[in-house]
């Protein structure tokens, strides 16, 4: 067995170890060294507009001098192919462009990045273009090819997800009365079946090779976050909370159609979100055994949307979803009520019956709080059972049988009048 040496050491061989490494760190620290945070050079640390900005002042520096730009040639013979529509050469030129480390950092790398992602759109190749747009927003977030980038990932977003109908011809049009959500589990519209997402795409090359529609979110998602503003993102905003709708992902469709509502821009879709949120909150709450945070806010968005849009064609279905919310509100009071019964703490029992008889005065379990406070014993339910749940108004007094009516007016006529005196 290895005898302790001092120190905590046990062999020879880990305390020469240990040695060494502590003298080279006293060495180093004789010598000045410097650590990695000491020696980091920041100057030439730029981010996307940074780098935009140094590469055009170099670019104006040497238009003064009368240098052309690196790789121009290269450019503008591929830009050639690309407008005699020789799609495939021009794109196999664009990407020699982008992957030559000579141009790096060089305004041409913009330039073909772009026309490279266009010739796989021409080619419909449409993975490859959404593949190519995206590194081109990656690399350039200010690129001045940002508006035409963003239309081509929402135009092949709607292809992958064969074009869906909108929301106004299908869920809106449906809750122009109270049973419009009954009748829209009944469109096949406005759901989108299960598919498999490793199902595997092996012919058609304008679509991925797995998971289509997760691919069109992700493009979807895209637009929204590098040209927040424009009308476009718009568009993708209510066809991602539409999308997440019809897939029964309530609690996404809501956080989308939340999107639409807080946009600092008002939205043509503004009054579509209040009720198409209202209607996901709703359908997202689970029971009154779960959280109650959705059914709060569905009526929050509920009676914003009837105070906002008095005159909105939606309106029975509005109505009709606030009776259905205050039913599930005094049904989660009850509920609380049983749990505190079982738990045998009369006093909370008690609170949340009081509180059920004087706001839900007119509801099955306001009868039923009454019943569980006369159990409860008087202690707690003075003042409550005596008290009718609907209070009505005192009937008017009526005036005793014996008191004479009031006389009516006297009718004046000659019929009966003693005749008068004749002068002679």
């Amino acid at each position: 067995m290895t005898p302790t040496i001092a120190g905590g050491c046990r062999g020879t061989a880990v305390c020469r170890g240990r040695f060494g490494l502590a003298l080279a760190l006293w060495c180093a620290l004789l010598a000045g060294c410097k650590s990695a945070i000491d020696s980091t050079d920041i100057k030439e640390t730029y981010g996307p507009i940074g780098r935009m900005a140094k590469n055009r002042a170099e670019q104006a520096k040497r238009d003064e001098e009368g240098k052309p730009y690196a790789g121009l040639e290269e450019l503008n013979a591929a830009r050639k192919l690309y407008e005699e529509q020789k799609y495939a050469q021009a794109r196999k030129a664009f990407h020699k462009i982008v992957k030559n480390k000579k141009y790096k950092n060089e305004p041409v790398v913009e330039e073909a990045m772009f026309y490279r992602a266009e010739s796989d759109f021409q080619l419909g190749h449409y993975p490859a273009a959404d593949d190519g747009y995206a590194e081109l927003l990656k690399a350039h977030p200010a690129t001045k090819h940002l508006e035409q980038a963003v239309k081509r990932q929402y135009a092949m977003a709607c292809y992958w997800l064969n074009v869906p109908k909108p929301a106004s011809q299908i869920e809106l049009a449906s809750f122009t009365d109270e049973d419009g959500a009954e009748r829209l589990e009944q469109n096949p519209d406005a759901s989108i079946p299960f598919e498999w997402r490793i199902k595997p795409n092996l012919t058609d090359k304008t679509r991925p090779l797995f998971d289509t529609p997760g691919r069109a979110v992700q493009a979807l998602r895209s637009v929204t976050l590098h040209d927040c503003t424009s009308p476009v993102a718009d568009d993708a905003r209510m066809l991602l909370a539409t999308y997440h709708l019809r897939k029964r992902d309530y609690r996404e469709a809501d956080s989308y159609f939340n999107e639409i509502r807080t946009n600092p821009q008002h939205s043509k879709y503004a009054e579509a979100a209040y009720v198409l949120g209202a209607h996901a909150s709703l359908k997202s709450y689970l029971g009154a055994n779960y959280d109650g945070k959705q059914l709060e806010e569905a009526q929050k968005l509920t009676e914003s949307a009837t105070r906002i849009y008095p005159t909105i064609p939606q309106r029975a279905k509005l109505d009709g979803d606030l009776r259905k919310i205050r039913a599930e509100m005094v049904e989660r009071e009850w509920k609380r009520v049983e749990y505190y019964l079982k738990r045998r703490e009369k006093g909370s029992a008690a609170v949340h019956c009081k509180y059920i008889i004087d706001t839900y005065p007119d509801s099955p379990q306001a009868v039923k709080a009454r019943e569980a406070l006369q159990k409860l014993g008087p202690e707690h339910a003075a003042g409550y059972v005596a008290t009718p749940l609907i209070k009505k108004d005192p009937p008017r007094a009526r005036p005793p049988e014996d008191e004479p009516e009031e006389p009516a007016r006297l009718k004046v006529t000659d019929e009966g009048a003693s005749p008068a005196p004749v002068e002679e």
